[in-house]
């Protein structure tokens, strides 16, 4: 819950727990749980997007037109990492390198 509330609610007061219940809300009327479960899911794709970007751009050199080996598995993976947000759900890992 603190990534959501950092992210979100940085501009509040707040005491951060480890649970919904455990939240405490200085100036603002607590957010719902529910509330806070879906800023909680977004807060897991802008991570989920992060670790792809830095995994394509750490693959950037294995689809260059002088790179051989393995070359049609690399393009694969990094077809995986750039269709991974449209079908990740929480939970899901990214896929590994060949």
């Amino acid at each position: 819950m603190d990534k959501v509330c950092v992210k979100y609610y940085g501009d509040k007061v707040w005491m951060c727990g480890d649970t919904y219940e455990s939240l405490v809300w200085n100036d603002i009327e607590k957010p719902t749980k529910e509330k806070m479960l879906e800023l909680y899911a977004f807060v897991l794709i802008d991570e989920t997007r992060t670790q792809i970007n830095k995994l394509l751009a750490e693959s950037n050199f294995r689809v260059l037109t002088d790179y051989e080996k393995d070359k049609d598995l690399w393009i694969q993976y990094r077809k995986k990492l750039r269709d991974l947000p449209a079908t990740w759900v929480d939970g899901m890992d990214v896929p590994s390198p060949p």
